[in-house]
């Protein structure tokens, strides 16, 4: 046999058998360009943040940061420049309602450290809560808990399944210490177990809100609210952005901002006091159907709750019963009067605190700033009207000019006056003009006023 045929053939031997073991990869690294940082996992699988320098001592036992005779830049070098460049993340951390890992959101990459934390429904019974909710939501004028669940069936269905659906914010208004606080801190696990605080930014006091990126429930609670009408209005505008819109702007302090869609859920807490229902929006149409609004009613709890360790067992029974409740949920079929096309359970108003808002409205102060200043039939535009009610000798005057605290306010409230009391005000067009008249039903005056 020649030495050509004893070569012919190879017997392959994998570099295990011949005991070589190749150098571990790398553990996965990103880098965040708006903060010039990696993020890193930890040894319990989260995510961190590091400078390079760390990130280079993580990183020595895999790669020499000694450069080759004939290279420029040492391995562990060379492996940094292309996490900058082929490992870029346009956002990083938390995001509401997505699980934790890399994703691809319209050509830019975003790494979600951390996901919700999901209840899984279990059958059983939920006696403690259920009648904690039967005391809160069942009056004299009605049972309010189809409401209540079908509102938290469709949020958890949407939160499970990653889909986008609008969603009403849901406003508990009661008298203090009823439980309002109580079932709006158990939503939090139900969505996730993850709440922010977002009325700051919902009523324009601030313009950053990163930090409600990472919570499914956005809370809100009236300790600090403000009755203030400019920041109503602009709290009902974001309530109408929040609960309809999908993409919403994620903008952080000393960043670009940019475009992210969040799973939210918007719960209020008030007290039924006007001064304190004062701090929700206006009720026009643009809001109405995107808020359910609930009294709560004080009645006493099924467990004691006076003393520490009766309020934490108290808590700890409502805690153990939420599997339960959530499989209540995931069957709970919403009454066919009750199914909304767009939100999946429609708005209700409770008619109590539906008329202690309307009592407060800024369009019925002006019906009484109208009821004080005209007796009879009044017709012109509103620049007229709102010289009238503001004149210096008018009895009116000082109310109006605090009632009329934004551009066109007249204007706005008479609209609301025409749907809501059209025996009381009506209006024409004149080309691209209105003319108002007031108590049109009534003899008009003898003289101008």
């Amino acid at each position: 046999m020649s030495a050509l045929e004893l070569t012919a053939e190879w017997i392959p031997v994998d570099d295990a058998a011949l005991g070589i073991v190749p150098p571990p990869s790398p553990p996965l690294a990103f880098f965040d360009p708006p903060r010039n940082a990696y993020w890193f996992q930890n040894s319990r699988g989260g995510w961190i943040t590091l400078p390079e320098a760390a990130l280079k001592r993580q990183l020595r036992p895999y790669l020499s940061n000694k450069a080759a005779e004939t290279a420029r830049l040492s391995p562990l070098d060379e492996h940094i420049n292309k996490l900058q460049t082929e490992c870029d993340v346009a956002y990083a951390g938390p995001l509401a309602g997505a699980p934790p890992g890399l994703r691809e959101y319209e050509s830019r990459r975003l790494l979600i450290t951390e996901g919700p934390q999901i209840i899984e429904p279990v059958p059983g019974e939920w006696p403690v809560l259920s009648l904690v909710l039967e005391n809160l939501l069942v009056d004299e004028r009605g049972d309010q808990r189809p409401y209540f669940y079908g509102w938290l069936k469709i949020a958890r269905e949407s939160l499970i399944a990653q889909v986008h659906r609008p969603g009403q914010a849901l406003v508990l208004a009661g008298q203090h210490d009823s439980g309002k606080s109580l079932v709006q801190n158990l939503i939090t696990p139900l969505l996730g177990g993850r709440a922010a605080k977002p009325y700051g930014w919902m009523t324009g006091a601030t313009d950053f809100n990163a930090e409600l990126f990472g919570a499914e429930h956005l809370v809100i609670e009236d300790e600090f609210a403000s009755t203030d009408i400019r920041a109503r209005r602009n709290f009902g505008a974001q309530i109408k952005s929040v609960t309809v819109n999908s993409l919403q702007k994620c903008h952080q302090k000393n960043r670009t901002a940019l475009s992210l869609e969040p799973f939210w859920r918007v719960t209020i807490t008030v007290n039924d006091e006007p001064e304190n229902l004062m701090v929700l929006p206006p009720f026009d149409d643009s809001v109405a159907d995107k808020i359910i609004l609930l009294r709560a009613n004080k009645r006493p709890m099924p467990m004691p709750t006076a003393t520490y360790e009766e309020r934490k067992a108290f808590m700890a029974t409502l805690t153990a019963e939420l599997p339960a409740f959530c499989h209540f949920l995931s069957a709970y079929a919403i009454p066919a009067e009750h199914v909304s096309h767009r939100f999946g359970i429609t708005h209700y108003h409770h008619p109590d605190l539906l008329n202690a808002l309307d009592e407060l409205a800024p369009e019925t102060r002006l019906l009484q700033l109208l009821e004080t200043a005209i007796t009879e039939s009044w017709t012109g535009s509103q620049a007229q009207l709102e010289a009238l009610l503001t004149g210096p000798d008018a009895e009116t005057a000082y109310e109006a000019r605090r009632l009329f605290s934004f551009p066109n306010a007249c204007g706005v409230y008479l609209a609301r006056l025409a749907k809501k009391r059209p025996d009381a005000v009506r209006y024409r067009r004149t080309g691209t003009s209105r003319t108002w008249t007031i108590w049109p039903d009534r003899e008009p005056a003898q003289g101008p006023y």
